[in-house]
């Protein structure tokens, strides 16, 4: 009796860890859908310029919009930046570009947003999969075996 209790302990605990690492997986997938992959081609190819901000719109996600010029190439883009309210046009503003394609652009250090996206994606992925198994999963695993 002992050996079969333990044994369907053993069962549960990996039955809840599976479903974690099946959670943060797919969130974090999901998550990366939102910029993470444009990050990270910016940071393995990363380039810089300094771009001359066009006109802003800090109503709108701190929207900025400039022009630099990558490879002998005048290019335009839009991101956002927190300072946008004290930028102005005609301002400079540092853009990191992937070196093979210019026009996947953003507005100051590539690496440094790939970096923090990327802890933010694997913060959130592990942590909401634990509380939701913590939470909602283990709770009735427990019921079950009371019974």
């Amino acid at each position: 009796m002992f050996s079969a209790s333990m044994e369907r302990t053993r069962t549960l605990r990996a039955s809840y860890i599976g479903m974690a690492v099946v959670l943060t997986v797919g969130t974090a997938l999901g998550a990366a859908q939102y910029g993470w992959w444009r990050y990270m081609t910016i940071a393995t190819h990363q380039g810089t310029a300094m771009g001359t901000v066009l006109r802003t719109n800090c109503k709108n996600n701190n929207d900025v919009s400039y022009s630099f010029t990558a490879q002998g190439s005048a290019l335009e883009g839009r991101d956002s930046w927190i300072d946008c309210r004290n930028l102005r046009p005609g301002d400079q503003l540092p853009i990191s570009f992937s070196s093979r394609d210019p026009t996947q652009n953003m507005a100051g250090d590539g690496y440094a947003r790939f970096l923090s996206e990327t802890i933010s994606i694997l913060l959130a992925s592990v942590l909401g999969s634990i509380v939701v198994v913590v939470v909602f999963v283990y709770p009735f695993g427990r019921r079950k075996n009371q019974k």
